[in-house]
């Protein structure tokens, strides 16, 4: 799986480097991403089931870590599409 990532990454610095995916920028890829990485990451929690029977004794760290996981993915895209639209 590390060599699928590391692969996945230089590939795509490739990629941008050369500039063969300058399509992609009016459909804002790292958001829809984010989203689809969020919503995955939901579904792998929800079908665990020691670990939805564990939540009673998790309790409230387990909420505050979920919550502050979306609000920063949600918070860090938004500032790197933010500062990406204004280099142009």
């Amino acid at each position: 799986m590390l060599y699928l990532i590391l692969f996945s990454f230089i590939a795509g610095l490739t990629l941008g480097i050369k500039g063969k995916l300058r399509f992609l920028k009016k459909y804002k890829p790292v958001t829809y991403i984010t989203v689809l990485l969020l919503f995955f990451m939901g579904m792998d929690i929800g079908a665990n089931k020691s670990l939805i029977s564990q939540l009673p004794k998790i309790g409230l760290l387990a909420f505050f870590i979920a919550i502050f996981s979306i609000i920063g993915s949600i918070l860090f895209t938004m500032i790197y599409e933010k500062a990406r639209s204004d280099k142009k």
